[in-house]
């Protein structure tokens, strides 16, 4: 059940990323922490997973899809 529910929050992640990122800019761990009502540390482990299949970059700012992530997610949700 946790890994279901982990995938879950990986895909809804990756998908709300892509959609506030795709065209540029970054999202700041602040604004996942309020959208996802989880704290940094829980959803550093789903960007790490992410960041390390090469859909999501972090920068300063925040976190970004990548061109990976995009076409990803091109084939997911276009």
């Amino acid at each position: 059940m946790i890994l279901c529910v982990m995938r879950d929050i990986r895909m809804n992640l990756l998908h709300y990323l892509y959609s506030k990122t795709a065209r540029g800019g970054f999202v700041p761990l602040y604004a996942l922490e309020i959208e996802f009502a989880l704290s940094g540390a829980e959803l550093g482990a789903v960007l790490e997973d992410l960041k390390e299949e090469e859909l999501v970059v972090e920068a300063p700012e925040g976190f970004q899809v990548s061109t990976g992530g995009i076409n990803f997610a091109r084939t997911r949700w276009a």
